[in-house]
C-alpha cells in the first residue's frame, strides 16, 4: 500500500457482501473510529495493565504491540489475533486486512446478540458496543451501554452515509 492510491468504498464494498453487512456500517464504523486514516494508531497501556500482563498468552510478548489498536478499523492487535490474523502488526495497516478483520468481528457479534434474545435493546447497538468496548458487562446488568456515545455516533454517521446513498453495486 506504499503510496499507493486506495479504493476504500471497493474495499468496503467486497468485504461487507463477503459478511452480509451494510458497506455503511461498517464504513460508518472506520470514520468513528479512525476518520478513514489506514495509519491510525492507539496504544492503550491500560489494557495491558488490566487484561494481558499476567495472561499466559500475551505477559512475555511487546506490550506496546499487543496492547495497541490499528487502522481504519482501530483492531486492537489480540483481537485481529483471535480472528485468526498471524502476520505483524504492521500489517493491521493495510485497508483489506484491517477492514475485513473489522467486518469478521461485527459479524461474529452481530450473530452473537440476536441469540441472546436481549428484547431491550437494538442488536446492532449491542454489538457496536461490544466492538468499541468489548464483551464484558456490555451491556451492564441494568441494560445500559458503557460506550453508548460511541453507538450514537456511529448511529448518526451511519444515517448520513445512508442518506448520501452510499451503498454498493
Amino acid at each position: 500500500m506504499n503510496g499507493a492510491k486506495v479504493d476504500l468504498d471497493l474495499i468496503f464494498c467486497t468485504i461487507a457482501k463477503k459478511y452480509r453487512l451494510e458497506k455503511t456500517l461498517i464504513k460508518a464504523m472506520a470514520i468513528v473510529e479512525s476518520a478513514l486514516d489506514v495509519r491510525a494508531y492507539r496504544h492503550e497501556p491500560m489494557f495491558w495493565e488490566r487484561y494481558l500482563k499476567n495472561n499466559n498468552s500475551w505477559k512475555n510478548k511487546d506490550s506496546k504491540i499487543v496492547s495497541s489498536s490499528y487502522g481504519l478499523m482501530q483492531l486492537m492487535f489480540t483481537t485481529a489475533w483471535q480472528l485468526g490474523f498471524r502476520g505483524q502488526a504492521e500489517d493491521l495497516y493495510n485497508p483489506v486486512i484491517n477492514i475485513e478483520l473489522g467486518a469478521k468481528l461485527m459479524r461474529q457479534l452481530i450473530d452473537g446478540v440476536r441469540s441472546s434474545l436481549n428484547k431491550r435493546l437494538w442488536p446492532f447497538d449491542i454489538a457496536l458496543a461490544r466492538y468499541n468496548g468489548g464483551s464484558r458487562g456490555n451491556p451492564s446488568g441494568n441494560g445500559t451501554l458503557r460506550n453508548q456515545s460511541y453507538v450514537d455516533k456511529v448511529k448518526d454517521v451511519y444515517w448520513v452515509l445512508r442518506e448520501k446513498k452510499e451503498e454498493c453495486e
